[in-house]
């Protein structure tokens, strides 16, 4: 009996595997009329594939430039052949109301005009993209709804140039996982319900809001990046988690005059190094007051992290290469409480072995 069961747990198992295939999308065909299953009768676009693509399948997709993508949560995976500096999947000049990659399944949404389930809101896991450029173009999407990735999970992408400007309605990540990606550029904002691992976030700006809302950040470099509010209070971070986190170099400020702008509200800080960040006040006749450094907001919580800007002794902070000069005072000075445990990783930013020395170090970079 369990020699027979054995073989027919075998069967299945190969059966299963038989089903697991890879289809191919090139840009460079004709149309749609290959059946995928060969690079020689490719599919045109990745959403053609995607339609015909079973759980379990891979689709890997050569060089070009390629339509938004919606894939329902189907338990697939998109690669492209040569990444992200080859590969992109690029905003039409007039669509409203979308994702590039709508990775999960569409819920519907409650909105001042009744409920809707037309807008790029996803959720679900199952769907991994990885090695595209998303470009955004910098075309304006009309204040709708604008997302480079909706659910799923992303690795070694680039979101970048999502909005026309400051006042966007654009969103890097909703509800999705990123790893080892880069979102640059973009007139928006980071992320929300997310997590993002090994990440570099850099010169992002948006006008009212949060950055970063309801999502965690591990290992990430966050610099450059520049928020602006007027009827509320902007901040970087809210209600948000950031572990081992480099953030240096932004700014928030208030359009209004009324309220200093802040770096973070009602979030948690572990073995990060706050930096050079600043608020200041901006009235409505474009005044500019003094620029204060404001690396801490009354009120958050903050584990282990290195603030209040003293000097960190990055490698070369003034060229932007933020990794930990000998003798930094950042070197193993964190600590690793059960609450983030499972939020370090292996390995830093750059790929280096998160703890190398005696405790692990703070910042995005282990020495």
């Amino acid at each position: 009996m369990r020699k027979m069961f054995a073989i027919l747990l075998c069967a299945l198992f190969a059966a299963t595997a038989a089903e697991a295939r890879t289809l191919y999308v090139n840009a460079k065909r004709a149309n749609n009329n290959g059946n995928g299953l060969k690079a020689s009768t490719a599919k045109k676009t990745i959403q053609a594939a995607i339609n015909i693509a079973k759980d379990g399948d891979t689709i890997l997709v050569y060089p070009g430039e390629y339509a938004p993508i919606k894939t329902q949560n189907k338990k697939i995976a998109i690669k492209s052949k040569s990444g992200a500096s080859k590969t992109k999947i690029v905003k039409p000049a007039a669509q409203k109301d979308m994702a590039l990659a709508q990775l999960g399944k569409t819920y519907t949404i409650q909105t001042t005009r009744g409920s809707r389930s037309s807008a790029p809101y996803t959720k679900g896991k199952n769907t991994t993209l990885a090695g595209f450029l998303l470009d955004g173009k910098g075309r304006d999407n009309g204040y709708c709804s604008l997302f480079g990735i909706s659910g799923g999970t992303a690795k070694s992408c680039s979101v970048q140039r999502l909005g026309k400007d400051d006042s966007s309605d654009a969103w890097a990540a909703m509800d999705a996982t990123l790893a080892g990606c880069t979102v640059l550029g973009n007139h928006g904002y980071i992320a929300s319900s997310s997590i993002l691992v090994r990440c570099r976030i850099e010169a992002n700006k948006a006008d009212g809001g949060y950055a970063v809302t309801s999502s965690r950040l591990c290992n990430c470099l966050v610099t450059g990046n520049a928020y602006r509010g007027a009827s509320w209070m902007p901040a970087l971070f809210h209600l948000s988690t950031a572990v081992n986190c480099t953030i240096t170099e932004n700014h928030t400020y208030r359009s209004d005059a009324s309220e200093s702008a802040g770096i973070a509200g009602r979030s948690r800080f572990y073995n990060c190094i706050l930096r050079n960040n600043y608020r200041q006040t901006k009235t409505f006749e474009g005044k500019t007051g003094k620029a204060a450094v404001h690396n801490v907001d009354s009120g958050n919580g903050y584990s282990r992290t290195y603030k209040n800007n003293k000097n960190p002794k990055f490698a070369d902070e003034a060229k932007g290469n933020y990794k930990l000069a000998k003798g930094s005072p950042c070197i193993n000075q964190g600590t690793v409480p059960a609450a983030i445990k499972s939020y370090i990783g292996s390995v830093d930013l750059a790929g280096a072995k998160r703890i190398r020395g005696q405790a692990i170090d703070m910042g995005c970079y282990e020495y």
